[in-house]
């Protein structure tokens, strides 16, 4: 499997190489986010994985958002794994992805657990 762990978004990257892909972490409505984020959603080699504004106004997850939310999950990081072991690279920003998994344990930690496992069995320990 061939991830690269980098701290932060790099695009530069996705210029250098063609066989390179780069996750970014996505809001669930699909929509938003800083510059990088925007230009990696529009980018043929961005592959989201949707972290983000998947919680309810309440505070806690209600058990059919957090059932599509690890449907949603399970699907983008079934992709990101296909890629790696096809033989490209595959870029994973550390600091963003903790930055969100830490807010996402506190609300749901039955889709936390589940993203640290699903993340485990395909390369990729947090």
């Amino acid at each position: 499997m061939a991830y690269v762990f980098i701290r932060d978004y790099d695009l530069e990257l996705l210029e250098l190489n063609n066989d390179m892909y780069h996750v970014y972490i996505e809001s669930h409505v699909g929509a938003g986010g800083e510059r990088k984020t925007v230009f990696l959603r529009q980018h043929e080699r961005g592959l989201p994985l949707t972290l983000r504004n998947n919680f309810s106004d309440l505070g806690a997850l209600s058990s059919e958002t957090e059932k599509r939310d690890i449907t949603t999950v399970e699907a983008e990081i079934g992709k990101i794994s296909r890629l790696a072991n096809s033989g490209v690279n595959v870029c994973v920003p550390l600091t963003r992805l903790t930055n969100e998994f830490s807010p996402l344990e506190r609300l749901s930690p039955r889709l936390a657990g589940y993203l640290l496992k699903r993340l485990a069995s395909v390369g990729m320990r947090l």
